[in-house]
């Protein structure tokens, strides 16, 4: 069955508040390059620290959405291989949180969202019916690794 085929069979859920969500999650990556570029800081916390903790956190976040599908669709193909790479994923994402003074740092958590992405769209651990939903989310994390890149090349010149 093709992507068209369920989307056919399958209804539709409304997905806009989850799509505004979604793209308001960008926000706080917008912020934190922002105030790494102006160096402000925010109750003590740099523009790095934010942007690299709220990384690791929405890391974590689409990782547990991988657990739980896992949890609840036993008869999912990959789903051995979804509940182990959202293991794998949340701990590199941890990693990258720890190093996040160092340009390591900043390129684990940039390549946690690439690989997520990558994943998303091979293992499909998605349920039918959500496509409008995971093609805003796909849109989002194209937006979220591009600001990942800006905030990179700003830790390189700043420790280059």
């Amino acid at each position: 069955m093709t992507q068209l085929d369920e989307r056919i069979t399958t209804p539709e859920r409304n997905t806009r508040l989850f799509d505004a969500l979604a793209y308001a999650g960008v926000v706080p990556f917008i912020l934190g390059i922002y105030m790494e570029f102006s160096r402000v800081e925010l109750l003590g916390v740099d523009g790095r620290l934010l942007f690299s903790a709220y990384s690791a956190c929405i890391l974590s976040f689409l990782c547990g959405i991988w657990w739980g599908g896992a949890l609840n669709r036993a008869s999912h193909p990959h789903r051995m291989a979804l509940a182990l790479l959202s293991n794998l994923v949340c701990l590199g994402a941890w990693v990258g949180l720890m190093l996040y003074r160092l340009p390591w740092g900043m390129l684990l958590l940039t390549l946690g969202f690439a690989f997520t992405r990558w994943a998303e769209a091979r293992l499909n651990p998605n349920l039918p019916g959500l496509y409008d939903y995971f093609r805003t989310r796909s849109r989002v994390s194209y937006i979220v690794i591009a600001c990942h890149l800006v905030m990179l090349g700003a830790v390189l010149v700043r420790t280059g």
